[in-house]
Parts: C-alpha cells; sequence; structure tokens
C-alpha cells in the first residue's frame, strides 16, 4: 500500500532561508517553453524529469514555492512552475484538457470548481495511476472532499481517490482578548453567544463595533455572503437540502434555518450599518483598524491582523474554532485548494506528477510549507517555528477540519447562489424579514431543483 512515502525517498527537510525565499516562486523555473514532463535529463538534475505544474497568487503561495523547492531537490527534477492569477487557473486548465494540449503535469484546483472537474473526469483518479494508493491518514479530507461519487454526484468517503488537498482554509473566530477580558466575556461556545457578546462591547463602548463580518452579496455566481452564513446553518442544525445524493429538497425554511437567519441578523447589527458593502476585505480591514473587536475568517486572511505595518491590533487577537454544531464538532465551511492529475497523461508522466503530489502533502514538505506561510492540511504538521499567534490560529484551523462542511459543491451551485447571495443580503441589511427571506430562497431552490431533475421526497 502506498501511503504518502513517495518513492524518492524521504529525507529530514530543512527551514528555508528568508533569502531564498524571496522571489521563490520566480527561483522554480517559470513560463519555459513548451510542457509536460520531459525525459531528457534537465540540467543539474539527479531524476532528470521536468514537472511543469500551475501556482496562483495569495498569501500561501510562497509556502508552496518553498515545498516546490525542496522536493526539487529531493528528487533531482525540475519543476516548471506557471504562475498565473486565480481567476485564470481554470481557464487555463479547461483549455489545456479540452485542446489536448498537455501542458501540465499537475492541476491546482479551488474547491468551488473541484465538482464540475471531478464529473468532467479532467482527472485522473490516483488509483488508478497507482491501484494501491491511499492518502495518509493524517491529511484532512475535509468532508470527503477528494473521494467523488459519480452516481450520486457526490463526495463522500467511499468515493473514488481523484485529488488531494495542498492548502486548508477554514472559517475561524477572531476576537479582542484585551476587551473580553475587560468586560469578563467568554470565548464563544455558540453562535448567540458570539451575538451576545458582541452587543455587551457596543453597549459599554469598547470598540465602534461589536464586530465585523462579510455581508456583501456577490455576483455571477459566486458565494460570499452565502459561505459565511452556512456554518450558522449548520451549527443550528439546518442544512441546504434534505438529504444530498438522494434527496435534493430544499431545506431552507426549517425552524432551524429560519433561527439561523434571524441570528445572522442580529450579528449584522453589531457592526457597520452598511452591510451590503462589507466584503471579507472590508471585515478584516474594521478589526485591524481597532473599530471592530471579533470576526471570523479565514487564517489567510485572519493572520493579517499580526501583520505589524498594517494592524493597530498586534498581540491582541485571540482565534479559536467557530461554535460547534449539533455533533459537537466546530461548524466551519472549508476553502480548499487541492492539487490533482490531469486526465489523458500517459503512465510516466501521471506517476511522476501523483509523487509529486504525494511529496508536497507529506508531513515534512507541509512543516516546510507553513513556515513559509501555508496552511496546513495534515494534524502532525510541526508548528514550533511560528509565532505564538500563528500557532493558536492554525490549531484553531487544524482543531475545525473534522467538522468542516463543503463548500457549494454542486453541478448547479452558480445557479444557487445567484438565489442565496441577495436574499441573505436583503436579510441581513434588514430589508426583508428572516422569515420571509427564507421563504421566498426555498421556493427558488425548489424550482431550480426541479429544472435540474434531481429526486425530491
Amino acid at each position: 500500500m502506498k501511503n504518502n512515502s513517495s518513492a524518492i525517498g524521504r529525507k529530514v527537510l530543512v527551514g528555508v532561508a528568508a533569502a531564498t525565499l524571496v522571489g521563490a516562486l520566480a527561483g522554480c523555473s517559470q513560463g519555459g517553453s513548451g510542457g509536460g514532463l520531459s525525459t531528457g535529463g534537465a540540467e543539474g538534475g539527479k531524476g532528470g524529469e521536468t514537472l511543469v505544474v500551475m501556482a496562483g497568487q495569495g498569501p500561501w503561495h510562497p509556502g508552496y514555492a518553498a515545498a516546490i523547492a525542496e522536493y526539487e531537490k529531493e528528487s533531482g527534477n525540475k519543476v516548471d512552475v506557471r504562475q498565473f492569477p486565480n481567476n485564470d487557473l481554470v481557464g487555463q486548465m479547461v483549455n489545456d484538457i479540452q485542446g489536448g494540449k498537455h501542458v501540465f503535469d499537475v492541476y491546482l484546483i479551488n474547491e468551488s470548481d473541484m465538482t464540475n472537474f471531478v464529473d468532467h473526469e479532467w482527472l485522473r483518479p490516483f488509483t488508478d495511476i497507482d491501484p494501491d494508493y491511499q492518502l495518509d491518514p493524517e491529511i484532512f479530507t475535509y468532508d470527503s472532499l477528494p473521494y467523488w461519487d459519480a452516481e450520486t454526484k457526490t463526495f463522500t468517503p467511499d468515493g473514488t481517490l481523484t485529488s488531494a488537498p495542498i492548502n486548508g482554509n477554514l472559517q475561524i473566530l477572531s476576537y479582542r482578548t484585551d476587551i473580553y477580558d475587560d468586560l469578563g466575556l467568554d470565548t464563544p461556545e455558540t453562535w448567540q453567544d458570539v451575538v451576545d457578546n458582541g452587543k455587551e462591547i457596543q453597549q459599554e463602548g469598547a470598540a465602534k463595533y461589536g464586530g465585523a463580518y462579510a455581508l456583501q452579496g456577490a455576483t455571477g455566481g459566486y458565494a460570499l455572503i452565502s459561505y459565511y452564513f452556512q456554518p450558522i446553518l449548520n451549527a443550528l442544525g439546518g442544512t441546504w437540502f434534505a438529504d444530498e445524493g438522494t434527496d435534493w429538497t430544499p431545506t431552507v425554511d426549517s425552524p432551524q434555518a429560519i433561527d439561523a437567519a434571524k441570528l445572522f441578523r442580529e450579528l449584522a447589527l453589531t457592526g457597520p450599518e452598511a452591510t451590503t458593502t462589507m466584503g471579507q476585505a472590508q471585515a478584516l480591514a474594521a478589526v485591524q483598524a481597532g473599530d471592530a473587536a471579533q470576526s471570523y475568517l479565514v487564517p489567510a486572511a485572519a493572520l493579517q491582523l499580526e501583520d505589524e505595518a498594517n494592524s493597530n491590533v498586534v498581540g491582541k487577537i485571540t482565534y479559536a474554532p467557530l461554535p460547534d454544531g449539533p455533533d459537537g464538532e466546530p461548524a466551519t465551511s472549508s476553502g480548499i485548494w487541492s492539487l490533482g492529475v490531469p486526465a489523458g497523461l500517459d503512465d510516466d508522466r501521471s506517476e511522476t506528477a501523483l509523487d509529486f503530489i504525494d511529496y508536497v502533502t507529506s508531513k515534512d514538505a507541509q512543516t516546510v510549507f507553513t513556515d513559509n506561510g501555508g496552511i496546513p492540511i495534515r494534524g502532525d504538521v510541526d508548528l514550533s517555528a511560528l509565532d505564538d499567534a500563528k500557532q493558536e490560529a492554525l490549531k484553531a484551523n487544524s482543531d475545525s477540519a473534522k467538522g468542516a462542511t463543503g463548500q457549494f459543491r454542486y453541478l448547479f451551485a452558480a445557479d444557487m447562489l445567484t438565489i442565496t447571495e441577495p436574499i441573505l443580503t436583503n436579510i441581513a441589511a434588514g430589508t426583508v424579514t428572516p422569515e420571509a427571506g427564507m421563504a421566498d430562497m426555498q421556493a427558488q431552490l425548489t424550482a431550480l431543483i426541479k429544472k435540474q431533475g434531481l429526486p425530491m421526497n
């Protein structure tokens, strides 16, 4: 059984020096002519192979570059990193697979795009490359994201292994330790606690706002406010649908879903009045400025609160998992980036690509990844090189992984979000009541599911 131990062998990885990291992605050969894996003996390489992999842009990509650099040292292979803006990645991959170009050996896929990739069979299953391959048990699977069930068109533990996570963003709670201590507030155990703490902070004048949250609706079939509403929905025992895969009856008019919408409105009332202008960046900025006492964000954003050049609250923030759901696990929504092997590659290229994925998701490589800004996807990563605040944030993130809920992994997600985003925006703004808003959402989602021809009981 292959279990996250690559054929290139394992050695203890050393930390990447800061001087090496600066421009690390540029340090891996980028933008070279031609594509795909060559076997002509790359200059300086012991393995003599060159992989072409994708990279995006974001605070975790220097960590990815650091892990890639260690792979090159250990394998003797070269990695040609092709970096694109995040919004261009899907187009690059679709053109590559549909045009039969096979330029890339490793794809980089955002969670919101994964369903389309696996449903179109654009990824080669790992067990097709190596029948004995399994993910290391220490790798978080984030509500079964690596495992696709083609029959139910859902991700399930018994599905086919088609990808591996590389960056593990989940939502975590961030709050002002000094304000909580001054007012004698406890770490919230429920979402009502989050609301009540925010109200008390405002009443006592301890901060301009009790909290700041992403309440702005997105357009074009993207998720923003729906993504931040989902953990409250799940924590209260609500769901979008009755039983995904077998019964797609919408359930957003349930008592639990309506209660979640009420809490969402209460949460909004503790923040800036112009809720429709509050995206994730604006919520973060309000906490950084010291205006808002709490929020919930993904670690890649939350850790910007520790940036001395841009934050007034460095060292004043506590990070914790979001309140638990009915199963006793923190109810958070996932926002995962994954690696996959493109369909259509020959066996040699596929095996080397899988070996690369196996390496960069290993414990030692993920430690290097994390030390340089990545969000780990394993439970055994050594965090000791990080400062206390970063350790606390990443531990809260890892502690939340077991209870994480997938982010709109539906073939009809874009159509669904054109319904949920404006309605939740209006609920948060108070222009529609939670009861009326969720009833409208129920009716529109029901019509959408009927149009999709999916089973409803």
